[in-house]
């Protein structure tokens, strides 16, 4: 066998090329997350994010999109999504027409031509964390996800695998980068993806507060959404609230929640808000539980919660059929009502919701700024000064189990 030798000087231009190989390499690699892992520049306005409920255009809605279009549900509401950075919604149901369906009581699916009204309508995100979005399998899984992406909408909470399931949905508002979690805790947890399998992202507690943390280096703002709790219970249960403060002691500027079609409390947790649930949105079921709702609209700033506030919904389908509508006179009253009731207890007996829907973030830093700011403003009626509640205590919750029962019907 002939050996070649290379002479000093191509010695030194051969070992100069396999150097700038893998530097190249190495900075291919690394492209991808370049934008998102540069170091952050201070946030000189706050970011809009609107978050509406569970939206589920199948069952009774599907005949009416059919008849009346696919914008119909979101006409009476389009001007709030259309006015923030971001609006979200958790879509409750695959847009696919093929697959088998799952064995259960309820499966639910939209023809995926309905789905371009969402972004036309400013949806341009949602969670798929739920315990509908396999109805018909990875089929019609799969069949969303190409569906969104040719739509232009963005999404996270499910995927074909694991690690696809529990990556974030990256979005970027005026150089500001946010990251978006989506997980789902509520049955059948053969939804939830596996080392092996695709499927819905189910929080494992270390797994998540690592991934929250490490995307929190790299982005200005995280926000996790929860498919949680027991359906028609207006009580977050302790489950829910652990890993609300687990997410935002992991990083989170923002969680919200869904799955009990109807509202829960706010809390403000360390200048972060937690929505526990945000009831029903555009929902294709009559249910006489599911009449009241919000659009929950949030400015974050760097220091976190700036303030946000709760637009009330009609969701009474036997009313505004699958046409979500703000609630006016003494059905908005009543909402923001019930919603200042079920919140006191999570804020340390502190009422941190104005009579006009407004929530102010911390008083230590915005008071000043918003008593000089609302001067003049019509309907903004200034809240007693909340305290934060305590940190939490950490104690250890059975987190399976009480995950496996959240979905009590």
């Amino acid at each position: 066998m002939h050996i070649r030798v290379l002479t000093p000087p191509k010695l030194i231009c051969f070992l100069f090329f396999l150097c700038f190989s893998v530097a190249l390499s190495s900075a291919l690699v690394a492209q991808n997350t370049a934008n998102w892992r540069q170091e952050k520049s201070p946030i000189e306005k706050e970011i809009s994010i609107v978050a509406v409920g569970d939206l589920m255009l199948g069952s009774w809605v599907t005949p009416l999109l059919v008849e009346q279009g696919a914008d119909y549900p979101f006409q009476a509401t389009r001007g709030y999504l259309q006015s923030a950075d971001v609006a979200i919604a958790n879509l409750e149901a695959p847009f696919t027409l093929n697959g088998e369906p799952f064995e259960k009581k309820y499966n639910f699916k939209v023809p995926p031509r309905f789905a371009g009204a969402l972004l036309k309508n400013g949806i341009n995100l949602v969670n798929l964390a739920n315990n509908h979005m396999l109805d018909y399998g990875l089929t019609g899984l799969l069949s969303t996800l190409n569906t969104l992406r040719e739509a232009g909408i963005h999404y996270s909470g499910a995927g074909m695998n694991h690690k696809a399931a529990h990556r974030p949905a990256l979005v970027s508002v005026r150089g500001v980068k946010i990251a978006f979690f989506g997980y789902s805790m509520t049955y059948p947890t053969e939804f939830y993806a596996k080392a092996d399998s695709g499927g819905t992202a189910y929080p494992e507690p270390d797994f998540m507060s690592a991934m929250i943390s490490t995307w929190k280096d790299s982005v200005d703002f995280v926000v996790a959404s929860f498919h949680w709790g027991a359906e028609k219970r207006q009580t977050p249960k302790e489950y829910q609230i652990h890993f609300a403060h687990l997410a935002i002691d992991s990083g989170a500027d923002l969680v919200i929640g869904h799955h009990p079609h109807v509202l829960q409390g706010l809390e403000i947790y360390k200048n972060r808000l937690i929505a526990y649930s945000l009831g029903n949105y555009a929902f294709g079921s009559y249910s006489q539980y599911s009449t009241d709702s919000i659009i929950l609209k949030i400015y974050l700033r760097e220091e976190g919660l700036y303030t946000a506030q709760c637009i009330p919904l009609n969701v009474d389908n036997r009313v505004v059929e699958f046409q979500p509508t703000p609630a006016t006179g003494k059905q908005h009253a009543a909402i923001i009502d019930t919603l200042q009731n079920l919140s006191t207890a999570l804020n340390s007996d502190k009422n941190i919701i104005a009579d006009s829907g407004i929530i102010f973030g911390d008083w230590a830093s915005f008071y000043d700024k918003w008593k000089g700011a609302s001067k003049g403003v019509p309907g903004l009626n200034l809240p007693t000064q909340p305290s934060l509640p305590p940190q939490s205590d950490g104690k250890t919750v059975s987190l399976r189990n009480q995950a496996a029962q959240a979905s009590e019907k």
